[in-house]
C-alpha cells in the first residue's frame, strides 16, 4: 500500500513540475504580476434627507393629539390646505333678504344635528347599483321614501327606504329594484317638474330616456349618435330639455318632436359637464366646462351674441348650478375651491365667496358637485362630498360650514349627495354602488303611568 501511495505522490509531484515549465514558456506569471487592483468607485456624497414619516401610532402619539405634527418637517404642507375660506361676517349680512332670515341659519343648523345614519343591526348601508354610482335623484313624495342612482355601466337601482322585507332566516332586507335603463354611464337623472312618476336620464351611450314608474317601462325621448351626453336640465314645463354634450355643444330638445330631431349649439371647447337653468329668471342658464370656464347665457339668443359672462379658473370647473330661488350659483373646480356667485341687480354674477374644498378625488370615486337643497323657503344651503368620509353643509349666505355628515360605519366616501324636496332627509351614495340616507330619528312619545 505504502509504495502505491508513494507511486502516486511521484506522479503528482511530477505533472506539478510539467505544469510550470508551460507557464514559464507562456509568460503566465509575468501577465498575472502586470495586473493592477482595480481602484474602488469613490462613494457618493451622504446627501441629508427628511426625516422618514411615521404614523401616530408607531410614534406612540394619540389619534386626537396634534403633538409631534407641527415639528415633523416631513408634513410639508399642501399648498391646495392653504386657502382662507372667505366668509362673510354674519354682522355684515342683511338678513332680511334671505328666506328665513338670521334665525333661519340656526334652524337649518339644527336640521344638519339632529340627521343620524339610518342602520339597523344588518347594514348600514345598501346595494343599490352594481357599479359606481354618478348620480342621484330623490322623488318629492313625502309619503314614500323613494331613491335612485344610475352608474357607471348604465344600471338605474332604486331604494324603498322604509320598506324592509323579511327573509326566509328572518332577517331584514331592503326593498331594492334595478332597471337597465342604459348600455354606458348614466350622467344624469331629474325628475320631470311636472310629473313626479316620470324620471328622466342622460347616458354616454347618446340617448335621453324617461322611466314610467306607474308602467315601469323605459322610454326614448332623444336619441343621436353625434354626441355622448353628460348633464341636462329641463325647463318648468317639463317639455324643453337643455342637455351638454362630452363635445362642448349645449343642444335643445322638445320631447314633443321626433326623437331624433333638436338644435345643438357650440358654446364650449371642451367638454360641457354641467348645465343649469335658472328656475326663477327661466331665460338664463349657466354652463361649467372643461376648458376651465363657467359661463352665463341668455337662452333666448342662443345661435347669436348669447354670452352674458364668462368666468375663467385655473383648473375645470366641475359643475354649477342655480340656487332654488334664482339669485345664486355654486360652483366646484379641481383648482379644489367652491363658490358663490350672487346674480345682482346689474343683471351680472359677483362672486362673493369662495370655500377649500379637497376635489382631488382620483379615478375611482366621482367627482364631487355642490348640490342645493331644493326647498326655496330655507336658508339657502348647499351639500357636497368629502375625501374624509364624510358631506359637507354650507351656508350660501355666511360661507359657513353649518353640518358635517359623519358616522363610523361609513367605509366609503359618499361622493354623491342629494337632499330631498320636501323633507329633512340627505341621501348618498358611494363609489361601491352603495346608498345611505340621513334623516331624523322617529319621535318617541313617552308613556305616562297612571
Amino acid at each position: 500500500m505504502s509504495d502505491f501511495a508513494n507511486e502516486y505522490e511521484r506522479q503528482r509531484q511530477e505533472n506539478i513540475r510539467r505544469n510550470e515549465e508551460i507557464l514559464q514558456q507562456l509568460n503566465i506569471p509575468d501577465i498575472v504580476r502586470s495586473f493592477k487592483k482595480p481602484k474602488p468607485k469613490p462613494r457618493p456624497p451622504k446627501v441629508k434627507t427628511q426625516p422618514i414619516r411615521h404614523s401616530l401610532r408607531l410614534r406612540g402619539v394619540k389619534p386626537d393629539s396634534s403633538e409631534g405634527i407641527l415639528s415633523d418637517l416631513s408634513m410639508a404642507k399642501d399648498s391646495r390646505k392653504d386657502y382662507e375660506v372667505d366668509k362673510v361676517q354674519t354682522n355684515d349680512v342683511n338678513f332680511d333678504s334671505v328666506p328665513g332670515g338670521k334665525e333661519g341659519l340656526k334652524a337649518v343648523r339644527w336640521r344638519c344635528r339632529s340627521l343620524n345614519l339610518k342602520t339597523t343591526e344588518d347594514w348600514s348601508s345598501v346595494k343599490v347599483t352594481p357599479e359606481r354610482i354618478y348620480c342621484i335623484s330623490v322623488h318629492p313624495s313625502k309619503d314614500k321614501i323613494l331613491v335612485s342612482a344610475g352608474d357607471k355601466q348604465g344600471s338605474l337601482g332604486f331604494w324603498d327606504v322604509n320598506e324592509i322585507n323579511v327573509n326566509e332566516y328572518g332577517n331584514g332586507e331592503c326593498q331594492t329594484f334595478m332597471f337597465d335603463a342604459h348600455t354606458k354611464t348614466i350622467t344624469c337623472s331629474q325628475y320631470s317638474p311636472t310629473d313626479s312618476n316620470l324620471l328622466f336620464t342622460s347616458s354616454y351611450d347618446g340617448s335621453i330616456r324617461y322611466l314610467d314608474l306607474n308602467q315601469a317601462k323605459s322610454i326614448e325621448t332623444f336619441v343621436s349618435n353625434e354626441y355622448t351626453y353628460t348633464h341636462f336640465d329641463m325647463d318648468s314645463t317639463g317639455q324643453i330639455i337643455y342637455f351638454s354634450t362630452n363635445e362642448g355643444t349645449v343642444g335643445v330638445k322638445d320631447i314633443r318632436q321626433p326623437i331624433t330631431v333638436f338644435n345643438g349649439y357650440d358654446l364650449h371647447d371642451k367638454k360641457v359637464g354641467c348645465i343649469s337653468l335658472n328656475p326663477i329668471r327661466p331665460e338664463l342658464m349657466v354652463t361649467a366646462s372643461l376648458d376651465r370656464t363657467m359661463c352665463l347665457w341668455d337662452i333666448r339668443k342662443l345661435g347669436s351674441d348669447c354670452k352674458v359672462q364668462e368666468f375663467t379658473f385655473t383648473k375645470s370647473v366641475t359643475s354649477a348650478y342655480w340656487s332654488p330661488t334664482g339669485d345664486k350659483v355654486v360652483s366646484t373646480s379641481y383648482d379644489d375651491l367652491m363658490r358663490v356667485f350672487y346674480y345682482n341687480e346689474e343683471r351680472k354674477l359677483k362672486e362673493r365667496i369662495q370655500i377649500p374644498n379637497n376635489n382631488q378625488v382620483g379615478r375611482w370615486v366621482t367627482m364631487f358637485r355642490a348640490t342645493w337643497n331644493p326647498n326655496p323657503n330655507l336658508h339657502p344651503h348647499f351639500i357636497v362630498g368629502n375625501m374624509k368620509r364624510s358631506a359637507d353643509i354650507y351656508s350660501a349666505v355666511t360661507g359657513e360650514l353649518i353640518g358635517n355628515m359623519r358616522d363610523e360605519n361609513l367605509s366609503a366616501i359618499p361622493a354623491v349627495n342629494a337632499f330631498h324636496p320636501k323633507l329633512n332627509i340627505i341621501v348618498s351614495g358611494n363609489a361601491s354602488g352603495r346608498m345611505v340616507v340621513w334623516q331624523e330619528k322617529p319621535k318617541v312619545t313617552p308613556i305616562v303611568l297612571v
